[in-house]
């Protein structure tokens, strides 16, 4: 099948999810056997030439091929340029099926992530604002549009919505588990919890016992840390990303959410189909989809939003080795049996091909 897969980053080293998940949907639609024709140039103000010139390029393509369906990746930001706004309504104006994956709805929770209150930043968030509209309102000609978890579709007008969460790749081979070594990837600013978090460490090891921390963030965001919570010896601290985090997640024996303010009720982490692909059970901060999820498959333990709950959901989980190894166990199952990245390209293919039949 021919693909024509959109996207709004440059491929490269990956250092987040955002950059992350266009890089894995595409190496599964080539495992799938698929051929792909990508655009992949960042839609940053100064790649604005390079993008205008790959579109360009990419309607030539189009006078002489006719894609089975179109998939896009959307940018954290809304569709910056009227060209790219444009280039959607004429693949739909050509009959090709067309899905749409919406990354986040950070704007949609104004207490949360306030608004710039400069005037240089007031402009550019009125300029952000224009544009999100003139996003939704180009979307709204989609075949499909896919959401990580339905509780984000809900702030959405479109026809047809469906969910597309993360997925994750097998290294379950790879995995070579120390015990009470645990991982966490990921934000660690007041929003995530990364306080939350080193604080439950405190607690685990103050009576002499030993969970030892793997913790990989980024540098930026560790100093803002404060120092009483640095230098603990049960604390390993990684600023990596990609190949770097291998040897980190195959010597885990759990991996580690967290996440404090409501947002995190309408997404759920690439995170935690990472620790899956590791045979990793989960120890996570309790919100509605990442609960449900966990629920389904069996393979972690909530805590609520404060240091002492969390402490004593890493302890219940690893002071039983039986039920360790179920939940690790289940983990495996479920990303094998339907939460690997190919599995999302079949969903994709299967409902998007609908429309032509």
């Amino acid at each position: 099948m021919l693909i024509l897969y959109i996207t709004y980053v440059d491929f490269g080293p990956t250092q987040s999810g955002a950059a992350t998940r266009p890089q894995k949907m595409y190496r599964a639609f080539l495992d799938e056997g698929h051929e792909v024709r990508l655009l992949a140039v960042s839609q940053n103000r100064d790649h604005r030439k390079l993008r205008r010139e790959a579109v360009r390029e990419l309607y030539a393509w189009l006078e002489d091929h006719t894609p089975d369906l179109c998939y896009i990746e959307s940018p954290v930001y809304p569709i910056l340029w009227e060209f790219d706004r444009k280039l959607i309504r004429d693949i739909r104006a050509r009959g090709i099926p067309c899905g749409y994956f919406t990354r986040d709805c950070y704007d949609r929770f104004p207490e949360m992530f306030p608004p710039r209150t400069d005037l240089a930043g007031r402009i550019k968030d009125a300029w952000l604002r224009r544009q999100r509209r003139l996003t939704e309102k180009t979307l709204m000609c989609l075949s499909v549009a896919y959401f990580p978890v339905m509780e984000m579709a809900q702030f959405y007008p479109y026809p047809d919505k469906r969910a597309l969460p993360p997925a994750g790749e097998d290294h379950v081979a790879d995995s070579r588990p120390e015990p009470r070594r645990l991982v966490y990837v990921g934000g660690i600013l007041n929003q995530y919890g990364g306080e939350l978090l080193l604080r439950a460490f405190q607690l685990l090891n103050r009576d002499g016992e030993e969970y030892r921390l793997t913790l990989v963030c980024r540098e930026k965001e560790w100093r803002q840390i404060p120092e009483e919570l640095k230098g603990a010896d049960w604390l390993e601290l990684h600023h990596t990303s990609g190949e770097g985090l291998i040897p980190l997640l195959s010597a885990a024996s759990a991996g580690l959410i967290i996440g404090l303010n409501d947002y995190w009720n309408y997404t759920i982490p690439i995170k935690v189909f990472e620790y899956m692909g590791y045979g990793l059970p989960v120890v996570y901060i309790k919100n509605g989809p990442l609960d449900r999820f966990m629920e389904q498959y069996s393979m972690g333990v909530g805590a609520d939003r404060t240091p002492e709950s969390y402490a004593e959901a890493i302890r219940t989980l690893l002071a039983d080795e039986a039920r360790w190894n179920e939940y690790r166990q289940n983990a495996v199952s479920a990303l094998r049996d339907g939460n690997l990245w190919v599995h999302r390209v079949r969903q994709l293919v299967r409902e998007l091909t609908e429309e032509t039949r």
